[in-house]
């Protein structure tokens, strides 16, 4: 790299300047590096399609497995989260109140979708 150092008249101001002027050297190694980086973008994204590839069946019997959205489940989570975390949250006490409500409503309304579930099921 080059440097070319310039004087103004002005000395009291500037002192002095330096202005940076990428030669070609410098130049082919931002293109080197630029080159690299993209080949290794490339090899990564192959690399993690050919794994895509290889897990979407072991994903697909993963993701068959009933108890995977089991309500339940996430409505314990809902539960622990109003008892123990919000009272425990820094919260104004109108924001508290009204996450609380939402969270409750949300439980509510998981219990009557996993009613209705069971019913479907029964019949």
């Amino acid at each position: 790299m080059s440097l070319e150092v310039r004087r103004h008249d002005n000395r009291r101001a500037q002192s002095g300047a330096v202005s940076v002027r990428p030669d070609a050297a410098v130049e082919a190694q931002h293109q080197s590096f630029d080159a690299r980086i993209l080949q290794s973008v490339r090899q990564a994204r192959q690399k993690a399609e050919a794994r895509g590839a290889r897990s979407s069946a072991a994903e697909r019997a993963r993701l068959s497995n009933a108890s995977l959205f089991d309500l339940s489940r996430s409505q314990e989570i809902l539960a622990y989260i109003v008892q123990e975390v919000l009272p425990g949250l820094d919260l104004d006490e109108d924001v508290a109140k009204l996450t609380t409500s939402m969270l409750k409503d949300e439980i509510e309304s998981r219990r009557d979708l996993q009613h209705r579930l069971m019913q479907a099921q029964s019949s």
